[in-house]
C-alpha cells in the first residue's frame, strides 16, 4: 500500500487512515470525549507528551514532504502545519487550546457531525493518495 508511493500520496494514505478511524473513534465515543480533554488539562503529562508528538509528527511530514509541487501537497504541507502548530501551543500554551477542545466537546451531537466530517476528510485522502 506504501511502497510505490510518492511522498504526498504515502502521507495522504497515511492521514486518511488515521482521520478515518479518528472519526469513527470519535463518533462512537463521543460521550466520553468531555472526559478525555478533563484527563488532558489535568495532567501535565499528557499535554506534553501530546504536544511532543503533534510537533514532532508536523516537523516529519514537512522535512519529509521537501518542495513537492502540487494541490495534494498543499493539504499535506496544511496538515503538517497544523500539527506542529498544535503541538507548539500544547507544549508552550496548554490552556488556549484546551479551552478550544472544550468548546468542541461540550455537546456530543456537535461531536459527532465533526466525527463524520473528520472520517470523510479520511476517506477523501485514501482516495486521493491510492489514486495519485
Amino acid at each position: 500500500m506504501f511502497d510505490t508511493a510518492s511522498m504526498s500520496d504515502f502521507w495522504l494514505r497515511v492521514f486518511g487512515l488515521y482521520f478515518l478511524i479518528a472519526g469513527i473513534g470519535v463518533f462512537v465515543q463521543a460521550d466520553r470525549m468531555a472526559g478525555m480533554v478533563t484527563e488532558m488539562r489535568e495532567s501535565f503529562l499528557l499535554r506534553f507528551f501530546g504536544g511532543v508528538l503533534a510537533f514532532a509528527s508536523g516537523v516529519l511530514v514537512l522535512a519529509t514532504l521537501g518542495a513537492a509541487p502540487g494541490g495534494e501537497a498543499m493539504l499535506v504541507r496544511v496538515i503538517g502545519w497544523i500539527a506542529l502548530i498544535k503541538g507548539v501551543f500544547l507544549i508552550i500554551a496548554p490552556p488556549a487550546l484546551m479551552g478550544v477542545y472544550e468548546a468542541f466537546v461540550a455537546r456530543p451531537a456537535m461531536m459527532r457531525i465533526w466525527a463524520v466530517m473528520i472520517a470523510l476528510l479520511g476517506v477523501g485522502g485514501l482516495y486521493l493518495g491510492l489514486t495519485g
